[in-house]
């Protein structure tokens, strides 16, 4: 993997990695449906011109404009939808550990549906660092108290497994349409087309999602979401996947815990302790263990 590459993927799983303190913000004042519909909304229409630039390059015909318009409903907005409502009902806790769920459901539908290799090395680099996101989002606690139900949160952890798999579609499924359309095209329309079944779930469900004023943090979580994962985030990540294969994304996912005890080292003031230290090394180590064994070929790049 080349350094570009790298710092594509560090970059995205940053933006990433505080979407669930925002989130956790936003839902002090809002709906999870709000919360979604106002972070797909504000961030569709930033890649308008982008829509423009691509319908103008590439001519799509109607299973594409299908494919395009079901990685938007199944593959964006539903996991939001079932995250921001999972993380409601749940804790962060589950929801930073359930996340596991996305890089592992992604690593075989790619070998599935894309005939991407499932090697033994990157068996064991899955395995290393699930073990060490666990060890990092537990914070010493045990399998009992982790995973306590009686409070209510089996619907909410149920909703995160979920959205885990609904994220894994979204690179599965938009991989094949890489070979027509560049991925700055695929992330332009997928995210503008996002905005319409939020709206027709909105009108027909009757979600209280335009009352304004929006109160001033939430709204000022809810831009973050908007700008700086749902636009830049996305964006990233559909970059990256030009450069690299789709198992090798599911790894940096990993990152994201990691980061999020840094900032709340450096940041946050709080403590470390030896899981979250230990966890990090073996998140580490998973993803230098995925990129030991060359890829084979990579995807041609498209001419801009």
């Amino acid at each position: 993997m080349d350094l570009g590459s790298f710092l594509l993927l560090l970059l995205t799983n940053s933006l990433g990695g505080a979407s669930f303190l925002a989130t956790a913000y936003a839902l002090k004042n809002l709906s999870p449906f709000a919360v979604v519909f106002w972070r797909v909304v504000i961030a569709g229409p930033l890649f308008f011109p982008f829509c423009v630039r691509a319908l103008r390059k590439n001519p799509l015909n109607l299973k594409d404009w299908g494919r395009i318009f079901l990685i938007a409903a199944i593959g964006y907005d539903a996991p939001l939808v079932f995250g921001a409502w999972g993380q409601k009902l749940s804790s962060a806790t589950h929801a930073a550990l359930l996340m596991a769920l996305e890089p592992v459901a992604l690593i075989f539908l790619a070998a599935i549906f894309l005939d991407e290799e499932l090697s033994a090395l990157k068996i064991f680099a899955l395995c290393v660092s699930l073990l060490g996101s666990f060890l990092i989002v537990s914070q010493g606690s045990s399998l009992t108290q982790l995973f306590d139900f009686s409070r209510g949160s089996y619907l909410g952890d149920g909703f995160l497994c979920l959205q885990g798999i609904l994220f894994a579609l979204y690179t599965v499924l938009g991989k094949p349409l890489l070979k027509k359309i560049d991925a700055l095209s695929l992330t332009a329309l997928t995210s503008f087309l996002a905005i319409f079944p939020l709206l027709f779930f909105a009108g027909i469900e009757k979600f209280a999602v335009l009352r304004l004023p929006i109160p001033g943090p939430s709204f000022l979580f809810v831009l973050y979401l908007s700008l700086g994962v749902s636009f830049a985030g996305v964006l990233t990540w559909n970059l990256a996947m030009e450069r690299v294969s789709a198992s090798m994304l599911a790894y940096f996912i990993f990152v994201q815990p990691l980061l999020g005890v840094l900032f709340g080292v450096f940041l946050l003031r709080e403590a470390l302790n030896w899981g979250s230290l230990l966890g990090g090394i073996l998140i580490l180590l998973g993803v230098y263990c995925a990129a030991l064994k060359p890829e084979g070929p990579k995807p041609e790049k498209l001419v801009k």
